[in-house]
């Protein structure tokens, strides 16, 4: 088997255990609120601090990985979000809750950054965006064994059952063993000290940031409440679950083509028709009119979104092809983990109105800062100068 694959694999799996281990908190919210006293507020919060600290170790390690190799960062991420999601399932108070996620954060923003820049590097030339677009499919099918748990553990939630479902999260530290073995550590080349003018690339660092904050924004200020939201409504655990779980793995599927066809077609036109269906599937999925909150229409709305957020495994891209491999991981864990930040504020903004406002009101704020920030992103790629993106080595 081809060394790239062996990363391919590796990378698109440790992936998947992060993004399970983001979004596995908010199934548990109610569990978080009898046991240990969280507030909507306080939840979402939780929430935030994983995507808040990313950045920062995004930027931390991806700087160490520039200098020392992408490997041993990823071995580091996924060994650090795995042990902090066994602290955090055991938490005895909110304040060690707290804490672990925001450690564990750091470890999060570790792993991407490693994983997505070393399969990206090791991938033929000819076949990186799909190698990209298989590498990301991990955030669908991370989401999606979300809902498979959710499912299985639901009737054993209460008492000590749902710390075993967030314990579910350390199960990615068996990959360590795979990392190490079959991952070679990529060279970096010209190891001769380069110094980077992010003067050179600040105007193409700054477009990228708002068009991944802005999907970020949209995304997580609904979905840190979205199998909370979709319960009140009416829909059973089961369904709920179940709408989890198919509409990710659509989600992981569009990954995959988005990044074939961007080895073919224009990233940013791509990002745009990505953006217009999710204008489309928004209201849908998020019904404000009563005659619309039934589970076809939501789960309808829930996969026209989905599908269409396919998208986001380009985005990264407008960077990672713009910048020399000596500041890679550094730029790219920047911009994509500040983008993760933006959208823990929208997290946090979503939680407040919850809090004064109730958790249908969702439904309303949703689609209010959704379109906003999807906007605001349209108008960014529609403004885009030509000749922003040069291919690098």
């Amino acid at each position: 088997m081809q060394k790239y694959i062996h990363t391919t694999i590796a990378s698109f799996f440790s992936w998947a255990g992060n993004i399970y281990d983001l979004l596995i908190v908010t199934y548990v919210y109610p569990f978080f609120q009898e046991y240990l006293g969280l507030n909507a507020v306080e939840g979402t919060l939780l929430f935030a601090l994983g995507l808040i600290f990313r950045v920062i170790g995004g930027y931390v390690f991806g700087r160490f990985a520039d200098k020392k190799g992408r490997k041993i960062v990823l071995i580091i991420g996924t060994a650090g979000y795995s042990i902090f999601q066994a602290l955090m399932a055991f938490s005895p108070d909110v304040i060690i809750l707290l804490i672990a996620r925001s450690l564990q954060g750091l470890f999060m923003g570790a792993q991407w950054t490693a994983g997505t820049v070393i399969a990206y590097e090791k991938a033929p030339k000819s076949l990186r965006g799909i190698i990209n677009g298989i590498v990301q499919a991990g955030y669908g099918i991370g989401y999606a064994l979300t809902g498979v748990a959710f499912i299985a553990f639901s009737p054993i939630m209460q008492g000590i059952g749902w710390r075993l479902f967030l314990l579910t999260g350390a199960i990615p530290i068996i990959l360590l063993p795979y990392i190490i073995l079959k991952i070679d550590n990529p060279s970096i080349e010209n190891k001769t000290k380069i110094n980077v003018n992010v003067k050179e690339y600040l105007q193409i660092l700054i477009r990228s940031s708002i068009v991944i904050s802005g999907m970020f924004f949209s995304y997580y200020s609904i979905f840190a409440v979205y199998p909370s939201l979709a319960e009140s409504i009416g829909l059973s655990k089961d369904f709920v679950g179940l709408m989890m779980t198919i509409g990710n793995i659509a989600l992981a599927i569009s990954f995959i083509f988005y990044g074939r066809i961007s080895d073919y077609f224009s990233k940013r036109k791509l990002i745009i028709y990505g953006i217009i269906g999710e204008i489309i599937g928004l209201p849908f999925m998020l019904p404000v009119v009563e005659s619309l909150k039934i589970p076809s229409i939501m789960l309808t709305g829930l996969l026209i979104y989905l599908i269409a957020t396919g998208f986001w495994p380009l985005a990264p891209l407008l960077i990672v092809e713009s910048v020399p491999p000596e500041s890679r991981s550094a730029f790219t864990g920047l911009s994509y983990n500040l983008g993760s930040v933006i959208g823990g504020i929208g997290s946090i903004i979503m939680g407040t109105l919850i809090q004064i406002y109730g958790l249908s009101s969702a439904t309303l704020f949703g689609n209010i800062m959704g379109y906003s920030s999807l906007a605001i992103v349209l108008i960014t790629l529609l403004t885009w100068p030509k000749g922003a993106i040069q291919k690098t080595g």
